[in-house]
């Protein structure tokens, strides 16, 4: 499994990841996502039954909008975002395993994981 690098805010090296590898990885905490059921368990696939805290998000566009950058979700099926929540100890391997389940194929070097501190996503 390749190293990921967790970059603070959104901007242009996420618009050259979409660019570069097709999506971009959003990684943040779930309590920042007010449409997400809180108290979900982790949903690591080897089985984890610790409380999910982070959100796992894969973003296909970026616009500017007065400021803030506004994300497009890659969405599933059902017209919501696809998204994966796991504890702390597993945040490394969800953005490996989003990419996969978007892609079909392993996580790129090079590709990173954002956080918008601060910042609460919604999704409409």
């Amino acid at each position: 499994m390749t190293e990921r690098t967790l970059t603070h805010g959104v901007g242009t090296e996420m618009a050259d990841d979409i660019r570069d590898h097709g999506y971009a990885i959003l990684q943040t905490r779930v309590e920042r996502i007010p449409r997400l059921v809180k108290g979900l368990p982790c949903q690591e696939p080897e089985g984890c039954t610790r409380p999910a805290t982070l959100a796992t998000l894969a973003v296909d566009a970026v616009a500017d909008e007065d400021g803030g950058a506004g994300l497009r979700f890659a969405k599933g099926p059902d017209g919501n975002p696809l998204c994966i929540v796991v504890c702390d100890e597993h945040r490394r391997e969800a953005s490996h395993d989003l990419y996969r389940a978007l892609t079909g194929r392993m996580r790129p070097d090079g590709i990173r994981a954002f956080d918008a501190p601060g910042q609460y996503l919604n999704w409409y």
